[in-house]
Parts: structure tokens; C-alpha cells; sequence
């Protein structure tokens, strides 16, 4: 039997000043986002961080399974159980913002034929429904890629990231963002390491996690993406090139602290 995956939300969590600012005026605008990959460590981080700043009028969630979610705005969250092999266009329809933190790993799903299709041609293909979903709105997509995302790396990993990167650029949203957080550190267990984890772990013994460097709290991902969706990011320089915006591991902490 699988166990059901829970969020838990706070009431009464507090913004920054301009954190608040920043959500307020999106607000105005009555947004509706997609969260793609909300059972993962930085999907569930990112439920929690879009829920308790409550900028969005809609907030739908696309899952194998439905998550126990505890908090605020719960009037607001639709959850989808889907199915990534068959899609359907229509639920993604009436959305602006696409959230996907969708991944997972060789181990997982058990041979780099599968790892692509799972962790590449699931997201592609959503990212096109989306698009062909909201013709003649303005939209924008926010990915977690990894740092190190190379489509001619010879590694597995990195040139799937990298390849899936180049996919999103040639859609040609109106903004497209792609977050390169470092090794992420978990907060909570969570079966099958990522590739980096793996690497990564041994090597640096008690410093992983600690290496703000080399590292990112999951949190701290989800929170640098919420906000950057919200047009937060003051004193943020990131890569911008044909609507394709970059963000790097130490703009992800910046944002997130």
C-alpha cells in the first residue's frame, strides 16, 4: 500500500516587507498557477510557500495520487490525478504559471531509457499543452534544472537537465525561468538519492548540506521560485536571453534566505 504524501501549510506565516509588496501587486492581477511535481521534497516545499503567501486565485495541483494537504486557502487548491503517459490539454486551460519540479532518477525509474522519458519527455510535453492550452496568453513557465545542466555532457544527469533547458527555451514563452539550485538537501527522507546526493555525500562527509556553495535547501528553492513568479528577486542579476531567464544556485539562496 503507498503512503499518502502530506503538506502542511501554516496560517499564519509572515512575508517580508517587500516579499509582501511584491505579492500584493501580482494579486491584483488574478493569477492562476500549475504545480507539476508537488510530491517531491521541492514540490511540497512549494505547495506550502504558494499556499501561505496566497497570490493566486487558483492554484491546481497535477499528480499521480493526491496529496492530504493541512493549511490555508484550501477553497483555492484543485487536485488533478493524472496520468503524464496521456495528458489532456484541458487542465491546463486557464492557467498563467506553471510551476514543474517533476523529476527523478536513474535508480527510480530503473534505466536511462526510462529516467528520459520520465524526467525529459513528461515535462516537454506538458510545458507544449500548456502552451497550446492558454494560445493567446501571456505565460510563464518556472523549472528546477540543476546546476551543471549541459545537453552535451556525457553524463546522464546533467544532459538530460541540459537538454530539457533547451526544450523550454524553444517554446518560446513569454518568460521562461529556469532555477539551477546545488545539491539539494533534503529535509525530510525521501526514497532513491538524487545523482548529486550519490556523488556528492561520501565525498564531502559531514560538509554536505553545509556547503552553501555546493548546496540548497529545498526550501530555499521553493521559495526562491515563488517569489521570483511574483516579481520579487530585488537586487537579483540573473542571465536573461530571448525571454529565457537563468538563475543560478547563489541567486536561488539569495531569494530564498
Amino acid at each position: 500500500m503507498s503512503s499518502t504524501t502530506k503538506v502542511v501549510a501554516s496560517a499564519t506565516a509572515a512575508l517580508s516587507a517587500a516579499d509582501a509588496a511584491a505579492t500584493t501587486a501580482f494579486k491584483a492581477g488574478k493569477h492562476a498557477a500549475i504545480i507539476m511535481g508537488a510530491t517531491g521534497a521541492v514540490g511540497k516545499a512549494l505547495v506550502r510557500e504558494v499556499m501561505e503567501a496566497d497570490a493566486f486565485e487558483k492554484v491546481t495541483l497535477l499528480l499521480r495520487r493526491e496529496v492530504e494537504y493541512e493549511g490555508p486557502h484550501s477553497e483555492k487548491l484543485t487536485q488533478k490525478k493524472v496520468d503524464f503517459e496521456n495528458l489532456e490539454e484541458s487542465v491546463f486551460a486557464g492557467h498563467d504559471v506553471m510551476f514543474c519540479t517533476f523529476g527523478t532518477t536513474r535508480a527510480q525509474a530503473g534505466s536511462a531509457e526510462a529516467f528520459q522519458k520520465i524526467d525529459r519527455d513528461y515535462v516537454l510535453n506538458a510545458a507544449k499543452l500548456f502552451k497550446s492550452a492558454n494560445p493567446t496568453t501571456p505565460l510563464h513557465f518556472l523549472y528546477t534544472s540543476s546546476g551543471g545542466a549541459n545537453a552535451s555532457s556525457w553524463l546522464l544527469y546533467p544532459r538530460t537537465k541540459g537538454e530539457i533547458e533547451n526544450g523550454l527555451k524553444s517554446m518560446n514563452f513569454a518568460k521562461c525561468s529556469i532555477f539551477r539550485p546545488g545539491f539539494l538537501v533534503l529535509e525530510e527522507e525521501r526514497r532513491g538519492s538524487r545523482f548529486a546526493e550519490d556523488m556528492v555525500a561520501p565525498i564531502l562527509g559531514g560538509a554536505f548540506g553545509r556547503w552553501t556553495g555546493l548546496s540548497t535547501p529545498v526550501g530555499s528553492c521553493a521559495r526562491a521560485m515563488r517569489r521570483w513568479a511574483v516579481g520579487g528577486g530585488e537586487g537579483i542579476t540573473v542571465e536573461v536571453k530571448d525571454g529565457t531567464y537563468t538563475i543560478e544556485n547563489k541567486d536561488i539562496l539569495k531569494m530564498g534566505a
